[in-house]
């Protein structure tokens, strides 16, 4: 392996492939060589920590970017990097940020988005959804569905994956109108009856659902809108490209909006610290930003950064104009100290909430007093 070989360490998330995909050149133009490394999203992050840690030879590694990005800068794992592109549409451009300076890149957005069949929902949706609706009425829907028994056709499908499960809950639980994190003191509040309350409901959802939701990752939920075995999905806006696709069952029957209480992480491009390369590995980061590379990838993801991508897809591609009011509408999680391991108390709670083994009054309880631990 040559010296001057850029290596990349990915996450294996579909809207990733196009990077690799030799049909689609995503590398032809750039000068210098590169080797990406795909990862599976469930030992990502401890390769990650390992590269960064000096233990893995890699130059630059994705990063779910808020979710991670405090804890990384402040571990000094991430070397800053200059963007003075204006297109990247501004709140993803203000998540590459941290205390001033830019250490991300974007690479495709990740928010909550709905997906759902036209001609099944407009036998019980009094009026057409618009761009943006509330869990509420996502529930109901599911109620109305289940009441129509459409042959073969689950009324939804849900991301319930332990891997995936807290992201998937989120909205729900925030449907009250709190969230599970105290915006100024990065406090807890899933004690609180609001949050509790929203994951009954997320937990409800369950009986609406196709069989062996609880095992559904990305892959499923997309196959499940495409083959046409569920009325509707909430799924990521990076797998709306793959849902999309020619061999999707009456996609002009798909229509698109998002959640009022949605959640979005930019997936990004950071330049390791420890990296002998930075400077080339920066100009890697500039490529893969640029317009026309966006163009491409975020017509294969569904999913771009920059605004210009947005304004030339909007006939193309029917969810743009809903997820760019996503993108502008969708709530972070706070930055906060060991982040990836408060939420993973959420996601191992949730998952047993979701499974019947704890009730979600009692999974809360148990992520309130381990997060409390960690504190410590």
């Amino acid at each position: 392996m040559k010296d001057s070989v850029v290596k990349v360490l990915a996450v294996n998330d579909p809207a990733v492939d196009v990077y690799t995909l030799p049909q689609y050149k995503v590398l032809a133009d750039f000068k210098g060589e590169v080797q990406f490394d795909v990862v599976p999203w469930n030992s990502y992050q401890a390769k990650m920590t390992k590269a960064l840690a000096g233990e893995e030879d890699y130059d630059v590694v994705m990063v779910a970017g808020h979710l991670w990005l405090g804890d990384l800068v402040e571990a000094g794992s991430l070397a800053p990097i200059e963007m003075l592109e204006e297109d990247i549409m501004p709140a993803l451009r203000q998540e590459c940020m941290y205390k001033g300076k830019t250490y991300l890149s974007p690479s495709f957005c990740d928010g909550h988005m709905v997906v759902y069949r036209k001609a099944l929902l407009e036998q019980i949706l009094p009026s057409p959804w618009g761009a943006v609706i509330t869990p509420q009425e996502y529930i109901e829907a599911a109620n109305q569905l289940a009441k129509q028994k459409n042959s073969g056709i689950a009324p939804l499908v849900l991301k319930a994956h332990p891997a995936e499960i807290f992201t998937d809950a989120l909205p729900f639980m925030r449907m009250q109108g709190l969230d599970v994190y105290d915006f100024n003191t990065g406090r807890t509040n899933c004690e609180s009856e609001e949050i509790i309350n929203g994951l009954e409901a997320y937990c409800g959802l369950k009986k609406y659902a196709i069989t062996g939701t609880d095992t559904y990752g990305n892959e499923e939920v997309a196959a499940a809108i495409r083959e046409k075995k569920v009325a509707m999905g909430i799924t990521w806006s990076g797998q709306l490209g793959r849902i999309y696709q020619e061999d999707c069952l009456e996609r002009e029957d798909l229509a698109f909006t998002t959640l009022s209480t949605a959640w979005n992480v930019t997936w990004s491009f950071a330049v390791n610290a420890r990296s002998e390369k930075q400077e080339i590995a920066e100009r890697l980061l500039r490529y893969l930003r640029s317009a026309r590379i966006d163009k491409v990838a975020g017509a294969y993801s569904g999913a771009p950064v920059r605004q210009e991508s947005y304004a030339l897809g909007q006939d193309e591609f029917p969810w743009y104009a809903c997820q760019q009011q996503m993108i502008e509408r969708a709530k972070p999680l706070p930055v906060m100290a060991q982040a990836a391991d408060k939420h993973a108390l959420f996601y191992a709670e949730i998952a047993q909430a979701f499974a019947g083994t704890k009730s979600p009054a009692a999974a809360m309880r148990a992520v309130a007093r381990e997060i409390s631990s960690l504190e410590k």
